[in-house]
């Protein structure tokens, strides 16, 4: 475990509504769940690091510092754009 691990709000909470279930999950369904764990991850001290933590290893499930996996693409997208823009 990463040492901003140990200080992150989800600690010891139910992985579940961080991560999709292993079955068909409908849309508002989803959006509860997403819903429930950004409620953690705002206020969560270490949300920074946790975001920055799965931009670098491209995490593809998952709320990760506030954000699921489409709108860290997305970020990911926006910060190449910047970055070759200059």
């Amino acid at each position: 475990m990463i040492g901003w691990q140990f200080r992150a709000a989800c600690r010891g909470e139910d992985s579940g509504l961080f991560f999709a279930p292993n079955y068909f999950e409908r849309k508002e369904e989803k959006d509860a769940r997403e819903a429930r764990a950004r409620a953690i991850c705002v206020r969560c001290r270490v949300r920074e690091e946790c975001l920055e933590y799965a931009l670098r290893i491209r995490e593809a499930h998952g709320i990760w510092g506030g954000l699921n996996e489409l709108e860290r693409r997305t970020l990911l997208r926006t910060r190449e754009r910047e970055r070759q823009a200059g």
